[in-house]
């Protein structure tokens, strides 16, 4: 991979010491991957490759999220050269975000994760940008599935698993109905982060040092973004983001919380449906993990 790196990196008018990776499966992935570089004055930049979905028109819109974020003070990694295409795939440099997540959080550590996000959000709400090239509300499933090819990807399942192609097929169905008896694409919708997961948040000392992963930002409901951020095991993030969004005038509505529970399940189908894209491009279906998704629906196993 050194080589890539040193061409992309001149590509991207950089001159880079060495490299360090992140991830040893970044190499072959179809996904994200980074890289840390240290310029010569000791600088250390992130190199990143986009998933393949990936194009100049969505990276834009990302790019304007971080700029904006950026000037409002946080801590982001806004890019610094590119992005550039090479051998096919869109690569750029990005701001290397300093410190780790907590290890594991504590009740304490959620509810800050949930003000975090309160104020987050609050300096997102300014900014317009209509929806990212590429993304859909995450409860139009048939957008969604349109660009996912749910059809093709259930074709192909049924070839390997047909027990649980028709599973898919009927958690699909029940995800639909539950989407319009909730009335859930009513929702209001703003700019979100999309990962808002403890990992995506960054700590030194104690003290919040900045925030990671921007690569599914795009505008959705924040009920959503609550899915997203996994607040079936950490609760307590309502509570820390409720106070603050309180007191900066933007606390969920009754609404917004009760769509919650629903958008679970269509989360659960989401899950399936990236597996379904990605399983006939990487030539294996993660069958357990398609399974566990489609238990956690609720929809019983035909």
């Amino acid at each position: 991979m050194l080589p890539t790196l040193r061409d992309v990196t001149a590509g991207l008018g950089l001159v880079i010491d060495r490299f360090e990776e992140t991830r040893a499966t970044d190499a072959e992935s179809i996904g994200n991957g980074n890289w840390l570089g240290w310029t010569a004055t000791g600088e250390c930049l992130v190199i990143r490759r986009y998933h393949v979905l990936r194009t100049e028109a969505d990276l834009a819109y990302e790019s304007a999220v971080l700029q904006h974020l950026a000037a409002k003070g946080w801590t982001v990694p806004v890019p610094v050269a590119g992005p550039i295409r090479y051998d096919g795939r869109l690569w750029a440099a990005t701001r290397f975000v300093p410190g780790k997540p907590h290890a594991a959080e504590t009740a304490g550590q959620i509810e800050e994760r949930g003000s975090i996000l309160a104020r987050l959000h609050a300096d997102l709400r300014e900014l317009e940008l209509g929806q990212r090239q590429g993304f859909f509300q995450a409860c139009d499933l048939d957008a969604m599935g349109a660009f996912q090819d749910w059809d093709s990807g259930v074709v192909a399942l049924r070839i390997e698993r047909p027990d649980l192609a028709g599973w898919a097929e009927a958690a699909m169905v029940e995800a639909k109905q539950l989407v319009a008896e909730s009335n859930l694409s009513a929702l209001p919708q703003s700019i979100v982060h999309g990962d808002f997961a403890e990992w995506n948040l960054h700590f030194t000392d104690g003290r919040p040092a900045g925030i990671i992963d921007f690569d599914l930002v795009h505008a959705d409901s924040r009920a959503w973004e609550f899915v997203i951020a996994r607040v079936h095991r950490s609760p307590g993030l309502l509570t820390g983001y409720q106070r603050t969004a309180t007191e900066l005038g933007i606390p969920l509505t009754e609404q917004e919380l009760a769509a919650i529970d629903p958008l679970q399940r269509v989360f659960r189908v989401n899950m399936v449906m990236a597996e379904l894209w990605s399983g006939p491009r990487t030539g294996r279906f993660d069958v357990p993990m398609i399974e566990r998704q489609l238990a956690r629906t609720g929809t019983p196993k035909p």
